[in-house]
């Protein structure tokens, strides 16, 4: 917990940041999320253990990324980068026309989040966490929270650590969806729901999305989810992007080859040789 004059010097300079990004005005982009040459490098006993390499892509409004690949190929990297959980070796991130690196706390509101990297406080309730976690953004909205949870038949007054694995991701879902972020972002969100819950949750995306200023990055090993929502699909492999393309150009290069029917899963094996990336 940081003490009353830590606390005061990041006021201080969210402050700075507002008025200077006030004054500069937002630089409007039809691309929600930018990078240009990504990179992040994690050294263990001065070796590389693992890096996510020159990653260039942009995703614009109105879209849902599907962001495939094995475990440790490097998604959830580039949704904590994307996030600025953590830095980046090089390279450069814009979300929603705003550079991170100039305004990191600007870009952070467009962001709604739901992955292992959020949580919410065990002891209180999703009201009380609610209220809590709030103050961070402007835009949040008691009652579109309350009204979420509602929809998943969640009680405000329910404490987090009582929650289920499915609920906490809807808890999650129904708070990031409660101060209207331009962009989701989403790490593994249906992993272990029911049919039915992922059901919900894609359905409240679809509906997200009826704002076409807004966009969605969703990683997933359930590529089924993907084959019905997804615009546009990222292949990553053990740091590297193996490509970036819409469904369209996938499921066009498929039927020229004589694939057969279009799923992300036999697209995978594809485009990796024969070899499935997939656990």
């Amino acid at each position: 917990m940081k003490s009353g004059k830590e606390s005061e010097m990041l006021l201080s300079k969210r402050a700075k940041e507002d008025d200077a990004f006030a004054s500069k005005g937002t630089l409007e982009s039809d691309m929600l999320v930018s990078t240009v040459g990504l990179s992040k490098t994690f050294p263990v006993q001065g070796r590389n253990k693992f890096s996510l390499k020159d990653i260039s892509f942009s995703l614009p409004r109105g879209y849902i990324l599907g962001l495939v690949g094995a475990n440790g190929a490097g998604k959830s990297t580039l949704i904590r980068l994307l996030l600025q959980s953590i830095k980046q070796k090089k390279g450069k991130i814009f979300l929603a026309g705003v550079d991170t690196d100039v305004f990191p706390y600007e870009a952070k509101k467009k962001i709604g989040y739901v992955g292992d990297d959020f949580s919410f406080l065990p002891k209180y309730t999703l009201e009380e966490n609610g209220a809590l976690l709030g103050n961070f953004y402007e835009t949040y909205q008691k009652d579109l929270y309350f009204s979420h949870l509602e929809r998943f038949s969640l009680s405000p007054h329910k404490k987090a650590e009582a929650l289920s694995k499915g609920e906490t991701v809807k808890a999650q879902l129904a708070f990031a969806l409660s101060h209207e972020p331009e962009i989701l972002l989403l790490d593994e969100p249906t992993a272990g729901l029911d049919p039915i819950a992922r059901g919900q949750i894609l359905s409240m995306l679809f509906e997200f999305l009826q704002d076409e200023r807004r966009g969605i990055i969703f990683s997933t090993h359930i590529t089924e989810d993907l084959d019905k929502i997804a615009d546009y699909v990222m292949l990553l492999h053990e740091g590297r992007l193996v490509f970036y393309k819409s469904k369209e150009e996938l499921l066009d290069e498929m039927r020229r080859d004589g694939a057969g029917d279009f799923s992300i899963q036999k697209m995978m094996v594809r485009f990796t040789k024969g070899e499935t990336l997939m656990n």
